[in-house]
């Protein structure tokens, strides 16, 4: 490619030869992209084997239009023949691309689980509004100025703007695919949308030469037919391994998040440049620009509503969590628990019934009796981890009371709360609590930890610290992070902080009139 530009750049050719030369790239680059997708789409099935099939059809169909172009520059002496039967070739390339990516989104590379319709729904509308924004900023910046002058005619204006709207769509789709693709699939993706973005570059010099009726293209901006094809070839000849499987995400993507308010923050920016020189927007940007505007907004309103959603879905899995903890550690008590102490007294008795010579067998059944008893104390244990009896009988004061005595770590205890609150407040205040007493023992190497507990309004306020070494870090899987969704859930608020040899502070709060 760079001495296809060098030789024609260089001055050595004849106009014409020049001309041969560029075209015969182009067409040959399209050619080898066509080869590509073609011949290696029979080693692949699936979204794999279709995406090459008609990409290789869409680079076929460009280099059909490329050849009516040569005849029209070389045979027939146009300049730049547009509109032609060239452009019926040309423009195949988007619609059989657009059917070569939605193929590669219905395939198996785009690993992520069923996603809500929402959710496909605000993907659809980013693409939209950064084409969009992005044209609205090219129409301000370049096109605009060059169709509003009047250098050529709307049909040929249209017909050459057809080309970069068209090819940024698609490389915009592209960018979204990415972003929901398993890693092993962005290779691929990654050079097929380094292909159309080149392709939509050169596209886009195309349409300004049209609309001010050029008669040549330079051969530097023609680099981009070749250079994307050459890169579609690239794609069609790597291999996108196949995903592990679902891959979740814990932490949001917040590149991928604000990608939408770049482009539209950038037409923003134009605008108020463009009323700032004294030029009003003309009635294609306006449009334009008040679609993106529609657009975000409705984008804004599905996402709202559908953050809320998540919200009180979030909030009824803490509570269904918290009511099977409740009912498994009722089983625990009344049913295990109970089994087992009975099966000791039943034991005991029958000991009692041994004949005195009979040492060992009283010993053993002592010892099965130690044994159940043992059990029936760790089963103690493990139902009161998995729901505190306590705090479902007594409240939290008692609750909280429990933890200090058991605490292994001196605690100083004030509780400033009378009567019941909401249950869900009372257990996740508990478990706010037990983990930072957990963390004070194993971690901090506290002596004593202050906890106070009190109501104000409508709200109850939890506040334990430390003399520890402080140092706190949630990513290093101290529970902080659980912590935080269950208070999130209900609505409440919980901040840290520890800095190094001074402690750490927790502070929480939650709604009593949400629970």
């Amino acid at each position: 490619m760079a001495a296809v530009v060098g030789l024609d750049s260089s001055g050595l050719l004849s106009p014409w030869w020049s001309v041969v030369v560029d075209d015969a790239a182009q067409f040959f680059a399209a050619l080898a992209a066509t080869l590509a997708c073609w011949l290696t789409a029979g080693r692949h099935s699936g979204a794999q084997r279709w995406w090459r099939l008609w990409m290789g059809a869409a680079a076929c169909g460009w280099a059909l239009g490329q050849v009516a172009w040569t005849w029209y520059q070389l045979v027939r002496g146009v300049g730049l023949p547009s509109p032609s039967l060239a452009d019926a070739g040309y423009l195949v390339l988007p619609l059989f691309s657009l059917a070569a990516l939605a193929a590669l989104a219905a395939g198996p590379s785009v690993q992520h689980p069923p996603r809500h319709p929402a959710g496909q729904l605000v993907t659809v509308l980013d693409g939209f509004v950064i084409v969009g924004a992005l044209f609205v900023l090219s129409w301000l910046t370049v096109l605009g100025p060059v169709v509003n002058a009047g250098g050529a005619g709307p049909l040929t204006n249209g017909v050459a703007l057809a080309y970069p709207v068209t090819d940024l769509l698609l490389a915009v789709i592209v960018v979204l695919l990415i972003g929901a693709s398993s890693a092993a699939a962005r290779t691929q993706l990654s050079l097929l949308g380094a292909g159309l973005f080149a392709l939509a570059l050169s596209d886009s010099v195309f349409a300004y030469q049209v609309s001010v009726g050029a008669h040549g293209i330079p051969p530097l901006a023609d680099a981009g037919f070749v250079a994307g094809f050459c890169l579609v070839a690239l794609a069609a000849g790597t291999v996108a391994g196949e995903p592990p499987g679902w891959t979740m995400r814990p932490e949001p993507r917040w590149g991928w998040l604000l990608l939408p308010y770049v482009p539209v923050a950038a037409m923003a920016v134009a605008l108020v440049v463009q009323r700032a020189r004294g030029i009003a927007p003309d009635g294609v940007a306006g449009f334009a620009a008040t679609v993106v505007i529609v657009l975000l907004v409705v984008r804004q309103a599905v996402t709202l509503a559908r953050s809320a959603g998540l919200v009180a879905s979030r909030t009824r899995l803490v509570l269904a969590a918290d009511d099977a903890r409740r009912q498994l550690e009722r089983n625990l008590h009344d049913g295990v628990q109970q089994r087992l102490i009975a099966l000791a007294l039943d034991i005991r008795r029958a000991e009692a019934d041994v004949p005195p010579e009979l040492t060992g067998v009283r010993h053993r059944l002592s010892g099965v009796v130690a044994g159940l008893n043992g059990t029936a104390d760790e089963v103690r244990e493990l139902s009161r981890g998995v729901h505190p009896a306590i705090l479902t009988e007594g409240g939290l004061r008692p609750g909280l009371r429990a933890l200090a005595r058991r605490s292994a770590v001196a605690v100083e205890l004030d509780v400033q709360v009378d009567g019941r609150l909401p249950e869900p407040v009372e257990v996740a205040a508990y478990y706010v609590v037990a983990e930072a007493l957990t963390n004070a023992a194993k971690h901090a190497e506290a002596t004593v930890v202050s906890v106070s507990a009190y109501v104000r309004g409508s709200r109850l306020h939890l506040s334990i610290s430390d003399d520890g070494v402080g140092g706190v870090d949630p990513r290093r899987g101290t529970g902080l992070i659980g912590l935080t969704d269950r208070v999130d859930a209900l609505g409440g608020t919980l901040s840290f902080d520890g800095p190094p040899g001074e402690g750490t502070r927790l502070d929480a709060e939650f709604p009593l009139d949400r629970a």
